[in-house]
């Protein structure tokens, strides 16, 4: 019996993987995918999820606007959804019908669910909601169900971008009118819960988080510590954790930097306690997986850092190093670096903001981060014609804020790169050229 649950569930598993291929082809060909949603697309991860964002509040605070930044937060999202609404919306909004509609009808329908303890199992429980949220297809029909929310945020003209069924919006304006910014977002917040009442999904509004967006003086001059959103009382954050970056308020990532640094250094205490047992191999690898994956984290946004703060980051990846190949903390560790064929941060981080620009050009970056490049174009016939090159943004009115945005350290660091380099024909050709480029620069 067990056996043949195991062969049903692979079974729908291989259907629905051959199922989601056909529907998400058909949602690009029709273009029906929506631009701001990152979550379970190809080419749109978390990362370039938090640029977009981080992009967007740069540009704004570069303009001497003040925003407010607004994270919702749902309940049980996934297990909600009515299912004659999404089978409607499939229908009407996306073009699915006859055969392929009925297929969906069978697959979120009639379902049910029940629970085994010491084995023996309840009576089976119908499931009139949601959808499974682990499976193939559940994640991606909650996005096309939620897409209708995006004509309501554009309508109160409010930047947004939403990753499964986390969703941020921001509105701004001059900062002596910041009242009227955040009447804005009511008002938007107001008409996304009346939406999502309607469509059988709830907002939590005591835990939506807002906070305030600006360059110092202006956040300075915020009054008040609290605004009312949804019929809550919602306190003004100094910094909010969005998709697993912390944002502060005038966008300086300090304690993003911090809140890395910690938990770098409390897996370097961990494995150093077990480096007596281990070689430098095992070593390395382990070091890789807890302590460089976290400095490696959305680290195109860390590209623009002051000196200062690369010098953190930087020092915990000396620190890691020292550990690995058990040196003593006074030994120079540039040696220790080039012996494990590790970039530094800041490389690390060209490393990533090259690649980006790279796919820029070979048009599988996400729409929303090619929109903020420019290709330069040459008016006539010279030899720098045929070089792939970026046009650099005006020069920020506040370097202090606007310096380290995407669109400004990605020409510098792309128009920078050698021409051969650029005209490699494949993006992992050219990630594999680019680190031996980037080691051989600091290095020597």
């Amino acid at each position: 019996m067990k056996a043949r649950r195991r062969n049903i569930a692979f079974d729908l598993f291989v259907i629905a993987t051959v199922i989601i291929t056909y529907l998400l082809a058909h949602l690009s060909e029709n273009e029906l995918v929506e631009v701001h949603q990152s979550a379970y697309r190809k080419g749109h991860s978390v990362e370039n999820a938090v640029l977009s964002v981080f992009q967007a509040l740069l540009t704004k605070a570069d303009e001497g606007s003040l925003s407010l930044m607004a994270l919702l937060d749902l309940s049980a999202a996934f297990d909600t959804l009515d299912h004659s609404i999404l089978l409607k919306r499939l229908e009407v909004t996306f073009g699915i019908r006859g055969t392929a509609l009925s297929w969906f009808g069978s697959y979120v329908q009639n379902r049910s669910q029940c629970v085994i303890i010491d084995g023996s199992m309840s009576e089976p429980s119908p499931l009139m909601y949601g959808v499974p949220q682990g499976s193939v297809l559940g994640p991606i029909l909650f996005s096309l169900y939620g897409q209708p929310l995006s004509d309501i945020l554009e309508r109160h003209e409010c930047q947004y971008h939403k990753y499964a069924d986390d969703t941020e919006l921001s509105s701004s304006g001059s900062p002596n009118d910041f009242t009227g910014t955040v009447v804005d977002v009511q008002n938007c917040v107001k008409d996304v819960m009346n939406w999502m009442t309607s469509n059988k999904l709830k907002l939590n509004p005591d835990k939506t988080e807002v906070l305030p967006v600006g360059n110092f003086a202006h956040v300075s001059s915020v009054g008040g510590d609290s605004t009312d959103m949804g019929g809550s009382v919602v306190s003004y954050q100094k910094t909010v954790r969005y998709l697993g970056v912390t944002i502060d308020q005038t966008l300086s990532l300090e304690q993003h930097i911090s809140n890395v640094s910690r938990m770098c250094y409390y897996e370097i205490r961990r494995i150093s306690s077990i480096r007596p047992f281990l070689n430098q191999q095992a070593a390395a690898s382990l070091m890789s997986a807890l302590v460089l994956s976290r400095l490696e984290f959305c680290n195109s946004l860390l590209a623009g850092l002051t000196q200062l703060q690369t010098d953190k980051l930087q020092r915990v990846q000396n620190h890691a190093a020292r550990v690995v190949t058990r040196k003593r903390m006074r030994d120079h560790v540039t040696p220790l670096l080039r012996d494990l064929h590790w970039l530094p941060v800041r490389s690390r981080c060209h490393y990533k903001i090259a690649t980006l620009a790279y796919r820029h050009f070979e048009k599988t970056l996400p729409k929303y981060l090619c929109d903020t490049l420019v290709t330069r174009n040459c008016p006539r016939e010279v030899r720098s014609k045929s070089m792939k090159r970026l046009e650099p943004p005006k020069k920020p009115k506040l370097k202090s804020v606007g310096g380290c945005s995407f669109s400004l350290i990605t020409p510098m660091v792309w128009n920078s790169l050698p021409a051969d380099l650029k005209a490699l024909p494949s993006l992992p050709i050219f990630k594999a050229r680019l680190k031996t480029h980037l080691f051989k620069e600091y290095f020597g």
